[in-house]
């Protein structure tokens, strides 16, 4: 899937070094895009629903860059991947995804337009890992 950063984001800040906010704390990340500029720097609050329905169109993102002097958080959730299951729960179904990724990791990337890394991951759970005739997975052995 190929998404626009910030317009999939579900809250999206940037700030002057040192301003930036307790990503730790309890209370969330609280939006402020004004030093995007453009349609949010004019001083008028864009809503959150605003900004990623701007951001996701290529044709407005396309006007925006990112610069290594301003601190940006992104907030990124989504409800459907359970990863303690390995599951996503549509709703009406749970499907198991450990079978259908055949041991392979669900991976979570971003890359610029020429392909270098921003960041990359994988998340892993024992429904991947091989077992053995008992159903045990091959890591226990190895306890």
């Amino acid at each position: 899937m190929l998404a626009p950063l910030a317009g999939t984001s579900q809250v999206v800040r940037a700030d002057e070094p040192g301003t930036e906010p307790d990503i730790a704390s309890e209370d969330g990340v609280e939006e402020d895009c004004t030093l995007l500029g453009g349609k949010f720097a004019t001083g008028k609050s864009v809503s959150i629903s605003a900004r990623k329905a701007h951001l996701a169109n290529p044709k407005h993102a396309s006007k925006y860059t990112f610069d290594t002097e301003t601190v940006y958080t992104f907030d990124f959730y989504q409800n459907l991947l359970n990863v303690n299951t390995y599951s996503l729960d549509l709703g009406i179904a749970n499907i198991g995804m450990g079978p259908i990724l055949n041991g392979q990791p669900i991976q979570c990337l971003g890359k610029t337009t020429d392909g270098r890394y921003l960041w990359s991951f994988q998340i892993w759970n024992e429904t991947l890992l091989p077992r053995d005739r008992e159903g045990e997975t091959s890591n226990k052995k190895l306890q």
